[in-house]
């Protein structure tokens, strides 16, 4: 008997994944993405929302799509920072206050907590091209650190997907 094999591509890898290591809030970095690149990115209307733990996370999302090419350009805020309850009633000594509130952070792509935002380019870029974005983003001076994740660290791509 003849063993019959289907080899079907289980994710569609037509798109390049960029890491950013920047403190700054997300509407800031579009704008210093927009200045630096001239891009044109927008915030969407809606946000990614994922309810975990019976808590609705929020994570920005910025887009841009090239006019000459049709190459969809999303910027997401990898970090969720919780507001802190203000109705709560805390006394604070002289230290206690020194680390910061005790809100933890979550994130959209737990696989990458060190991460601040992830760059999304729906387009399947050679390898000098995504060499020099990553120069690109570099020169931004408020950036600390970029690199493309290679597809093999992704374990789930459905968060970028929204």
């Amino acid at each position: 008997m003849a063993i019959h094999r289907l080899h079907l591509d289980q994710e569609d890898e037509d798109f390049a994944l960029f890491a950013i290591h920047c403190g700054e809030v997300p509407f800031k970095m579009a704008f210093l993405m927009n200045q630096s690149l001239k891009w044109q990115l927008k915030r969407e209307r809606e946000d990614i929302c994922v309810k975990k733990a019976g808590k609705q996370q929020q994570y920005p999302k910025y887009r841009y799509v090239s006019r000459h090419d049709q190459i969809d350009h999303l910027l997401l805020s990898n970090v969720d920072h919780p507001e802190q309850d203000t109705n709560a009633e805390q006394v604070l000594g002289l230290f206690d206050g020194l680390n910061g509130p005790s809100v933890s952070a979550t994130y959209l792509m737990p696989e990458f907590k060190k991460v601040d935002y992830l760059l999304k380019i729906e387009a399947a870029l050679s390898d000098a091209e995504m060499k020099a974005l990553v120069g690109q983003i570099k020169s931004i001076k408020e950036v600390v650190s970029t690199y493309v994740i290679p597809h093999n660290k992704i374990k789930n791509i459905n968060p970028l997907n929204n």
